[in-house]
């Protein structure tokens, strides 16, 4: 979308896979590289709710320049290097909500939301929660994956920025739970070595998908 006239007017309408169908694209996150917005879904094969494979639409990604005009670009191996990163192959999964290019270290990063090594199952899913920072090179051809905060099978990452002042050095998330009908948003901080400089704090019993600095 844009501001125009106080009015949030649609700018560019992203549709799923290819681009060449009718189906909306699920945007998940979105970051900036080269002047280039990126937008990602959540990065894993279309399942049934019990896992039986039907496209891959969601691996693709968006990749749209100053003037709205959008490339659709396959990220089937590009998703497929950071779950293998942690030794994930199909039928197992990973479920990306949050994804962020470093400039500082011209790296991209992601904390997944969700790490299974089982197939996807709808009710499982729920306690499939990850506490991974990956980070890829431009061409995803060296994937490195660091354990960080402690492991709670109900919690997610759903969106982290780099706290704006340390080089990239410092991330801030935040981290959601679906259980059960039940939602809940927590708060946590890091280091991209590892080092937790917030544990998880609850903010609310609600779930927000999206963290900025302004």
């Amino acid at each position: 979308f844009e501001i125009v006239d106080n009015k949030v007017l649609p700018w560019v309408i992203l549709t799923d896979g290819n681009g060449r169908v009718e189906k909306g694209f699920k945007s998940e996150w979105a970051t900036i590289k080269d002047d280039i917005l990126y937008v990602g879904s959540m990065g894993k094969e279309w399942t049934t709710a019990s896992g039986e494979f039907q496209s891959y639409d969601p691996m693709w990604v968006k990749a749209v320049n100053i003037h709205g005009e959008i490339q659709h670009l396959s990220w089937v191996n590009q998703y497929k290097a950071v779950r293998s990163s942690i030794g994930i192959n199909w039928p197992g999964y990973m479920i990306h909500e949050s994804g962020v290019w470093s400039p500082f270290k011209q790296l991209w990063h992601f904390l997944p939301r969700r790490c299974s090594h089982e197939p996807y199952n709808e009710t499982k899913d729920e306690v499939m929660g990850c506490n991974y920072l990956i980070t890829a090179d431009e061409n995803f051809k060296h994937v490195h994956a660091l354990e960080i905060t402690k492991h709670q099978p109900k919690h997610g990452f759903s969106s982290f920025k780099f706290i704006p002042g340390t080089n990239d050095e410092a991330i801030v998330a935040l981290k959601t739970t679906e259980f059960e009908g039940k939602t809940a948003t927590y708060i946590t901080a890091f280091t991209t070595d590892g080092t937790v400089l917030l544990h998880d704090t609850l903010v609310e019993n609600l779930k927000y998908e999206g963290l900025e600095f302004i």
